[in-house]
């Protein structure tokens, strides 16, 4: 099928589709020219692209309701950063990324694994690994002469580890994502009860942070944890500290001399932005994101 989805209109705050797809959230979309772009969400294979006001999508069913959660549509984003901008510098950037959109993405094991490969790799590296993990192990699906991978479950790398070794994917990554997938499947990691309104972020994190696969550097630490519930389990007060962010934030926390280590000063910056920006504090990590990983570019 092919539908048209309308953009909410937004006072200076327009969407840019390919500017958000590749924002360093979501690993798995790809140009496909004439301003298309192909993902596969939720097990569906998806065509996006902008225009006239609206996105197009191509696919096999009726995605309307996932897209819009996706994309945020159904969010106020003026409201959003009007309450962010009472922060000069946050207001001022803004400014200079007004398109961008915090992703609700719908597989939360997807997100963990993504970001369980995150560790000591950049974004193309990361696009790579899970796009591999796919082909290698999820369901072929095609639209057109566009062929991709459904996400594998849990069940399906609980059991994984030897192929996974094969792929080369390092940090004992092979070990990792099927311990962490026998967790879910045992039920001690149930996303469908993280992502409830009635558990609070807190409580999220905290869960979240028992699953110490591989230790405090490799499995779920404080930032992974942050990554997972920001962007799929819907905790927008969810801060992630990466070198980017800490980078971007070290010289407004820290006295010129004043020596402290970055877990030390992860605590201090995660602690300050939630009680700095409340429940926009993802959007507020993103900005930041976006203006350290841009100059590094």
């Amino acid at each position: 099928m092919h539908a048209r989805l309308p953009i909410p209109p937004s006072n200076g705050y327009p969407f840019d589709l390919a500017k958000v797809l590749y924002s360093g959230q979501d690993f798995r979309w790809q140009e496909l020219g004439q301003g298309w772009h192909s993902g596969v969400l939720d097990g569906n294979i998806v065509h996006v692209r902008q225009g006239h006001g609206g996105l197009e999508y191509r696919a096999h069913t009726d995605l309307e309701s996932l897209l819009v959660s996706y994309f945020r549509l159904d969010e106020d984003v003026d409201a959003i950063y009007a309450a962010l901008s009472r922060d000069p510098d946050m207001a001022a950037l803004a400014q200079a990324y007004p398109w961008l959109r915090v992703l609700r993405q719908p597989d939360p094991w997807e997100c963990t694994v993504a970001y369980i490969c995150s560790a000591n790799n950049n974004v193309p590296r990361i696009s790579r690994i899970v796009e591999d993990i796919a082909e290698k192990f999820g369901k072929q699906v095609q639209l057109g002469q566009d062929t991709r991978y459904t996400f594998p479950g849990p069940e399906v790398l609980e059991a994984g580890s030897v192929a996974l070794a094969e792929m080369g994917l390092g940090l004992k990554r092979h070990i990792h994502i099927p311990d962490a997938a026998r967790l879910v499947c045992s039920g001690e990691l149930d996303f469908t009860l993280l992502s409830s309104a009635e558990i609070p972020y807190p409580d999220v994190k905290r869960r979240l942070m028992r699953v110490r696969v591989g230790g405090p550097k490799i499995g779920v630490g404080p930032k992974i944890a942050d990554c997972i519930a920001l962007f799929s389990l819907d905790k927008p007060e969810a801060f992630p500290v990466d070198r980017h962010i800490r980078e971007a934030l070290r010289s407004r926390y820290l006295p010129s001399g004043a020596r402290i280590s970055d877990k030390q000063l992860d605590k201090q910056l995660e602690e300050s932005a939630r009680a700095r920006f409340g429940k926009y504090a993802g959007w507020a990590g993103q900005l930041l994101f976006q203006s350290s990983w841009s100059a590094a570019s």
